[in-house]
């Protein structure tokens, strides 16, 4: 008995052992056929532990809607034009506030009475120039005053060192300050931005990742200054963010969003290839993703909509810039090689893709995409748009085509007869009449006329 027992439980551990042997080799027989037979799926695996990653300040979470009262046009409407102005590359830029300061006036000229648009402008130093034009420190306080320029000093990015971040900010405005305090007229409290006890617009963490990661690139401020600065244009109704090199068009001057919407110009940066990678992208952040494409950057909506998409853009052009792009693209040394496939240069549309797909798709905000409405081109010779009363702003391409701004700052155009634009309805004569004007007027000049409209409304 004792022999026959030790031989059963000998052939029962090796019929086990048999056992396990063969359900380990089909079940990894089976998982290798299904790897080889399989697809290519989306992955929903977590992250690996050496992958980069960064967890967004704000957007990752789906809010509640913000409760929209839309705006009627019979309503004291409040708008602002708010751009960034590259202080320390005045010698380009300055050309560009001349003319879009003119088309702005142009725009009062049609305003109706009870409206007010201001033009707001982010930058380092409060120059004698802007002085010249009229332009103060001070947020709007209420539907009644005149439209005005407003000016709100703002740290770029590039000069964000960590030191300064760990300081808070202090005394970098004190030579601005000493400035606007020698003007006797100027005894409003001075503001600049950024706020740093405002925890909804500034995170040190975030502001030294800009740093880090994107103070080269030439457009970040013109984003971050929407997120940061919300606090100086939250009183507006609406918002129009745009880059400078634009001209307001008449039409701007009665023309609201409809329905609680946010309307951006037309992005001609999709293909193919680059919406898959963005769309992929989105999964990887954490994002929604609403299938939209093709968004320009300027946008026209109310304040708090801005500031939603600006913060949201933040994240995806840092989360861009750190996990899909390779330093030699970073540096710029491919060139346009990449066009339009995948190119740096646009990061800000990129990150903007993220952000409006993110924000649609969670219900946070309504766009439109204003093909016929934003960035129509300064070399448009075409006039339908006069009828059909749509144009709200001109966009300056990069073309040697009339109008170009490189043509006019190169001084092409100085002995161009300014009568023969009078008359001339097109989008083209508009802008070359706009840009001639702001050339051959001096800066207070400029401000004379803003002030006398403002007096009439």
């Amino acid at each position: 008995m004792r022999c026959v027992g030790l031989r059963f439980v000998l052939a029962a551990i090796g019929l086990s052992i048999f056992c396990i042997l063969v359900v380990f080799v089909t079940s990894n027989s089976r998982d290798d056929i299904h790897e080889k037979l399989s697809q290519p799926t989306k992955c929903d695996c977590p992250l690996t532990k050496d992958a980069p990653s960064i967890v967004p300040v704000l957007s990752s979470t789906v809010v509640k809607p913000k409760s929209c009262v839309e705006v009627q046009n019979t309503s004291a409407v409040k708008r602002a034009i708010v751009i960034f102005y590259p202080h320390h590359q005045s010698e380009y830029f300055f050309p560009e506030v001349r003319w879009l300061y003119r088309s702005w006036y142009e725009m009062l000229r049609s305003q109706p009475l009870t409206w007010r648009t201001d033009f707001v402008i982010f930058t380092y130093n409060f120059s004698t120039e802007f002085r010249s034009l009229g332009c103060v420190n001070r947020i709007r306080q209420n539907a009644e005053e005149p439209s005005m320029c407003r000016l709100f000093l703002y740290v770029p990015i590039q000069f964000r060192t960590s030191e300064m971040i760990k300081n808070n900010f202090q005394n970098v405005f004190n030579d601005a300050k000493r400035v606007m305090a020698s003007y006797k007229d100027m005894k409003d409290p001075f503001i600049g931005i950024p706020i740093v006890a405002d925890t909804d617009t500034f995170h040190a963490k975030r502001s030294q990742s800009l740093y880090d990661d994107l103070r080269s690139y030439g457009y970040v401020d013109s984003i971050n200054t929407i997120y940061e600065g919300y606090p100086v244009f939250k009183i507006y109704d609406f918002i129009l963010r745009t880059d400078i090199d634009v001209f307001i068009y008449r039409h701007f001057a009665n023309y609201i969003p409809k329905n609680c919407t946010l309307i951006t110009g037309g992005g001609g940066y999709g293909t193919d290839f680059n919406r898959r990678k963005l769309r992929r992208i989105a999964h990887d952040m954490g994002f929604a993703h609403a299938n939209i494409s093709g968004m320009g950057s300027t946008w026209y909506g109310s304040p708090y909509d801005g500031y939603l998409v600006a913060n949201n853009t933040l994240e995806g052009m840092l989360w861009l810039a750190q996990n899909e792009f390779a330093t030699p693209e970073r540096e710029s040394k491919l060139g346009t090689l990449m066009w339009p496939e995948w190119h740096y240069g646009v990061l800000l549309l990129y990150g903007q893709h993220l952000a409006l797909n993110h924000l649609v798709a969670t219900n946070q905000i309504r766009i439109v995409i204003g093909h016929n409405l934003l960035d129509q081109s300064t070399t448009d010779k075409s006039t339908d748009y006069v009828q059909k009363g749509t144009l709200l702003n001109l966009h300056c391409w990069h073309t040697d085509e009339r109008f170009s701004k490189f043509a006019f700052k190169m001084g092409h155009y100085n002995q161009t007869d300014l009568q023969k634009f009078k008359n001339d309805t097109t989008a083209q004569a508009y802008a070359m009449r706009m840009a001639l004007e702001s050339k051959y007027m001096t800066l207070e000049e400029l401000a004379a006329n803003v002030r006398n409209i403002s007096k009439v409304s």
